[in-house]
């Protein structure tokens, strides 16, 4: 198979090619102009701009189906994957890739879980050239395979309820030399019990330096079962992912992961480490945020967020100049939105985006690394109804000085999570 001169998943079973010496930085706003003084990649600029923001909740929309038969990418016939989730995202060099949860095959189903499926794969992974606009979707390049036609599962599992059911990336990140080091944050899950909550028997970090063709588990990244990473989502500002996000003086744009982190389930806290992008699989140079400072050992870490917090992302958008999060409220069934002027926050109040009125069985809504310096937020999003993953937009609209967030974006039971919901004990399944 010809060399291609850029980072590239290439369809079939080989995968990367050289990298692009330098990372691209985000294309022409989709919609509007920039707002002014949005920083240059990797610029040193004060963390506290921006101005509040209200959720536009009438601009929430379903943009397209990403997996599925019948949806744009068609990926039951191209690679044998009916029904998949999560579908969070990171930049590997100027090509996007995917990465998904549970997937499996064969019969196509409107209500997915109506009929029995096969070919379960725990994960599996799709390579996307990012569109100058994502108005259309995301079209797919290609997906890591194991045979013509069927996409790859990367990391395996045993696939034994209470032992191990299933191995599922919580969240991936490029890095090393050029960024050609490909990352997976990954939890092991024991069994799934009720809905929101599930045990983990711990959780790791595999890379891959062959373009996602073969994975190595890195035996110095391993927190426990009952750790409050987890699950995780990173942050690397000023790094492929976040290349317009705002760099504090003496950091290297690039240099330094923060890494959000909750329990396994949906009930848990939020915490926050940070750590040297070069030793991202060294569990012992995490440090952690106590509320005032870094501190070694994970027990130290203070919650930057009272749960339920649920699957999450975090992104830097040069339009709105705020650090925004998303993530799911299992108990109320909201995909919340905050920002913040730092990764450390303060965050402000919880918005509510969507709820599993609108989308039935919503949950873990992770914003694009591109198209972020516009009016508009793009985000996946899963369905448990369907078992598909779709594109979704939303918009923000400037508050005046002063102003506050309207109570009609609120979520419905902010007052009752004034303290911390912890996942309560559950039996065996």
């Amino acid at each position: 198979m010809a060399t291609v001169a850029v980072v590239a998943f290439v369809i079939g079973t080989a995968a990367m090619a050289a990298p692009a010496p330098v990372v691209p930085t985000p294309g022409t706003p989709t919609t509007g102009a920039r707002a002014p003084g949005t920083p240059s990649p990797g610029s040193r600029v004060p963390m506290g701009a921006g101005v509040p923001v209200a959720v536009a909740r009438s601009a929430t929309a379903k943009v397209a189906d990403l997996v599925g038969t019948g949806s744009g990418n068609d990926t039951g016939r191209r690679y044998g994957v009916e029904g998949s989730d999560l579908g969070h995202m990171f930049m590997v060099g100027s090509r996007m890739a995917m990465v998904f949860g549970d997937t499996y095959g064969d019969p196509p189903a409107r209500d997915f879980y109506s009929v029995r499926h096969g070919d379960w794969r725990s994960n599996v992974i799709a390579s996307i050239d990012p569109p100058a606009t994502p108005t259309a979707g995301l079209p797919f390049r290609g997906m890591i395979t194991d045979r013509p036609g069927h996409a790859k599962e990367l990391i395996p599992s045993k696939k034994i309820k209470g032992v191990q059911e299933t191995v599922i990336p919580t969240y991936g990140i490029a890095t090393g030399p050029k960024n050609t080091t490909m990352t997976l944050q990954y939890m092991s899950v024991q069994s799934f019990d009720q809905p929101g909550h599930w045990r983990l028997t711990g959780s790791g970090i595999t890379t891959s330096n062959d373009g996602g063709t073969t994975w190595v588990d890195q035996p110095t990244a391993r927190w426990p079962a009952n750790s409050k990473f987890g699950q995780v989502a990173y942050v690397r500002p000023g790094g492929p992912d976040d290349p317009r996000a705002p760099v504090r003086d003496g950091a290297g744009p690039g240099g330094t992961v923060y890494v959000y982190g909750i329990p396994g389930g949906r009930y848990g806290d939020l915490s926050l480490a940070k750590v040297s992008a070069d030793r991202l699989t060294d569990a012992a140079a995490y440090r952690y945020w106590n509320g005032g400072d870094w501190v070694a050992g994970e027990a130290n870490a203070t919650p930057v967020l009272k749960g339920p917090v649920g699957e999450l992302s975090v992104r830097w958008s040069s339009y709105y100049k705020r650090w925004i999060m998303m993530y799911l409220v299992d108990d109320t069934g909201e995909i919340v939105l905050r920002t913040a002027p730092s990764p450390t926050g303060p965050w402000g109040p919880a918005q509510t985006v969507t709820t599993t009125k609108d989308f039935p069985k919503a949950y873990a809504p992770y914003l694009t690394p591109r198209w972020t310096d516009g009016p508009d937020i793009w985000f996946t999003m899963s369905q448990f109804t369907s078992y598909r993953v779709a594109l979704m937009r939303t918009r923000l609209t400037p508050l005046a000085a002063g102003g506050t967030v309207p109570t009609t974006v609120l979520p419905q039971s902010l007052p009752a999570r004034s303290a911390s919901i912890s996942a309560p004990p559950t039996s065996p399944g």
